[in-house]
């Protein structure tokens, strides 16, 4: 059985040129054959992810693949900005940012916030998912 602890993984980093520092935890990052990975955020007040995007062959791209990112709010608030639009998500909330998406996010609320974010390549055999 792999079972992995929080903090068995743990970094600190400073993403996207966000303000503050971002507590992840990478899980099975090594480890896993699933075609996702999954991270944790840990964002303090005032801590920000900062935006970015990731698509192939763009040169303002973090990312060499492309890669969709499914964020889930697990504690607290947060809000995320995805090509300039604004939303805010509560515990239990999740948004998807599709690959060449500028999106980022953001702890603005006086309390900690946690976040799984699952991310990928697409499926181009899969039909993609659109704005409403």
């Amino acid at each position: 059985m792999l079972v992995q602890r929080l903090g068995d993984n743990a970094l600190e980093w400073e993403l996207y040129g966000g303000a503050g520092k971002v507590d992840v935890e990478w899980y099975f990052r090594e480890r896993t054959a699933l075609p996702t990975s999954v991270v944790r955020y840990h964002l303090e007040p005032g801590a920000e992810e900062g935006e970015h995007l990731h698509l192939e062959g763009d040169p303002e791209s973090c990312s060499v693949k492309n890669s969709d990112e499914l964020y889930v709010v697990v504690v607290g608030e947060v809000v995320m900005t995805v090509d300039g639009e604004r939303s805010v998500l509560r515990a239990g909330d999740a948004l998807y940012a599709p690959s060449g998406s500028r999106h980022g996010v953001a702890n603005e609320s006086d309390l900690p916030a946690d976040v799984i974010l699952i991310f990928g390549a697409p499926d181009p055999a899969l039909p993609r998912l659109i704005k409403e």
